[in-house]
């Protein structure tokens, strides 16, 4: 018998390269998922950098009034505007997370039934509370989509906000506000 001189055998070799392959489709899966990723990220932020440009002009370049608009922003991103005016005194705030045991939760919902008693007193005796509020309360659902183009999915983002107004300076207070001029809504003044 021969002696064995350096080097390796086919087995050896073939057994590498499968290692080396499965390595490399491993690899270039998660690359490829990586960057699907990373290209859905910059699409919803440019999502919701364009729903931020629309909404800080809510109130200000757009009057606050109930209705629906709609629009693109540019090729690829289109968006839903709708305005709606909402009842102040229907909204409840949040519940306040009490940290602790349950004597402390007992104390803290025993503290909310007496605030809660005190403003439904102070309401009916006409002092104050929500529905003395000197504002209306409009919610504003912006809905920006993208894609579908080219067999992609289609793609939406939806954002919520709510914008107060003073009924007097929207009907008297702002110069300039009730002019001649088109409606961003849609609608004939």
């Amino acid at each position: 018998m021969r002696a064995r001189t350096g080097g390796f055998s086919l087995i050896e070799m073939v057994a590498a390269f499968l290692v080396f392959a499965i390595a490399i489709g491993v690899l270039m899966s998660v690359l490829t998922a990586s960057m699907r990723n990373t290209r859905l990220s910059l699409d919803y932020t440019m999502a919701a950098l364009w729903a931020q440009t629309k909404l800080d002009v809510v109130g200000i370049g757009i009057p606050v009034e109930e209705g629906h608009s709609s629009g693109r922003f540019d090729d690829a991103y289109a968006w839903d505007l709708d305005i709606r005016k909402v009842d102040a005194a229907a909204i409840e705030p949040p519940p306040q997370l009490v940290a602790g045991n349950a004597q402390q939760m007992a104390q803290a919902q025993n503290q909310a039934r007496n605030a809660q008693a005190q403003a439904m007193q102070a309401m009916q005796q006409g002092m104050g509370g929500p529905q003395d509020a000197p504002f209306d309360l409009y919610q504003v659902d912006l809905t920006v989509s993208w894609g579908g183009r080219f067999g992609g999915k289609p793609r939406t983002a939806h954002f919520i906000t709510l914008r107060a107004v003073n009924p007097e300076q929207a009907n008297n207070g702002m110069p300039g506000m009730h002019m001649n001029m088109p409606s961003p809504m849609g609608r004939p003044r």
